[in-house]
């Protein structure tokens, strides 16, 4: 919704702008078209991306912001050029506003993917956990477990959060998570 209301503003802008300064009049729209979608293009590709938690990098960066710049540029420079300082604010509103969001939209996606991992865990956790001070099944393995992976069974079976656990033995996260899977697996294999 704010990428189109910025595109349909650019293009009410942009288009007389581009229009009094072109060969052909009738091809005023196109350009102020292609910046902005463009930088949809960008937000798209940013939109994808963070939500498998990968950041796009600089060249990306650099694309949303030459975008950015153009869409201002294109909505502003009449203003600019008149000196008139009130329709350089308001027609450099909506290419910001694109620009700020396409520069935070990937951060949120990111941060909201990580809560929601968090969560989840959480949620297995606590049902396994649930689970087995119900059952009272204890984990029986013919191989010797090492110390970290000995605390982080005897952790999972007092109900204690992979986060703190990891946190104790000081080792990552994710593997205190892949044990805790491990370990459910094995007592859904015993129930």
């Amino acid at each position: 919704m704010i990428a189109g209301g910025a595109i349909l503003f650019s293009l009410m802008t942009g288009t007389p702008f581009v229009s009094a300064h072109s060969q052909w009049k009738w091809t005023g729209w196109l350009l102020p078209a292609l910046v902005d979608a463009a930088l949809v293009l960008s937000l798209s590709a940013d939109s994808i991306l963070s939500r498998h938690g990968v950041k796009s990098g600089n060249w990306a960066a650099a694309f949303r912001w030459t975008t950015g710049l153009a869409s201002l540029f294109l909505n502003t420079w009449e203003s600019i050029a008149t000196g008139d300082r009130v329709g350089i604010a308001v027609h450099s509103i909506a290419p910001v506003i694109l620009v700020c969001a396409a520069e935070v939209a990937p951060v949120y996606r990111r941060k909201f993917k990580e809560v929601e991992l968090s969560l989840s865990d959480q949620v297995q956790e606590l049902t396994v956990t649930r689970a087995v001070s119900k059952k009272k099944t204890v984990l029986k393995d013919s191989t010797p477990l090492t110390k970290n992976q000995q605390t982080i069974k005897d952790a999972f079976l007092a109900g204690k959060k992979a986060a703190d656990v990891a946190e104790e033995i000081g080792v990552s996260h994710s593997y205190v998570y892949g044990q805790y899977r491990k370990i459910k697996s094995e007592l859904e294999l015993t129930a």
